[in-house]
């Protein structure tokens, strides 16, 4: 499957949580970090279960409706080019797929209005926090949405850079329950820093 730009749309919580193999109950007291959050409820999620949450998108320069038309437009046409794939499987159902990104856009726009503050510009490299200012930082597909399936889905480079880790720092491919459809769907990637000023 290719993809001609980078597609905006989003998770529902409860798909961010199985992605991301999270149990809330477990960052409570702590902050989380959702970036790209792009149109997910992520943050809607972890807020109704006592989790401070913050996501940045350089999309959220945009209006609600300039967001939502967004959205619509990359899910047709991802939902358009992943019909196409040789990589997706039978069983899965494209339209409760389209639907729980329709659920997810709907959270999102509400969570927005409501919480402004929690929705902020922003795009890596440059992100606007001090060092140490989260628990837990998720980013969705980062690496992995434009990586050949060929290639298990992962940048060739990734499993060497694992190799090659700042001090302290310790990663890992690993698996989730999370179902994205495909066959050779890629692993998680986990990094964690140890010592006591663990961000």
């Amino acid at each position: 499957m290719e993809l001609p730009r980078v597609v905006f749309f989003g998770r529902s919580g409860s798909d961010a949580l199985q992605f991301f193999d999270l149990d809330l109950a477990d960052w409570r007291g702590a902050r989380i970090l959702d970036c790209p959050g792009g149109p997910g409820s992520l943050v809607a999620t972890a807020r109704r279960n006592g989790v401070e949450a913050v996501a940045v998108d350089p999309l959220y320069a945009l209006p609600s409706p300039e967001i939502e038309q967004r959205c619509l437009e990359d899910l047709d046409l991802s939902l358009e080019r992943i019909a196409q794939s040789d990589a997706l499987r039978a069983d899965i159902d494209l339209a409760a797929y389209r639907r729980s990104k329709l659920i997810a856009l709907e959270e999102f726009l509400a969570d927005r209005l409501a919480h402004p503050e929690s929705y902020l510009t922003a795009s890596l490299p440059n992100l606007p926090f001090g060092a140490g200012s989260f628990d837990l930082v998720v980013c969705g597909h980062l690496l992995f949405s434009y990586a050949p399936l060929a290639d298990g889905g992962l940048f060739p480079t990734v499993e060497p850079l694992l190799t090659q880790l700042p001090p302290r720092w310790a990663g890992q491919l690993t698996t989730t329950a999370y179902d994205q459809g495909f066959e050779g769907a890629t692993p998680l990637l986990l990094l964690e820093r140890g010592g006591p000023d663990r961000t």
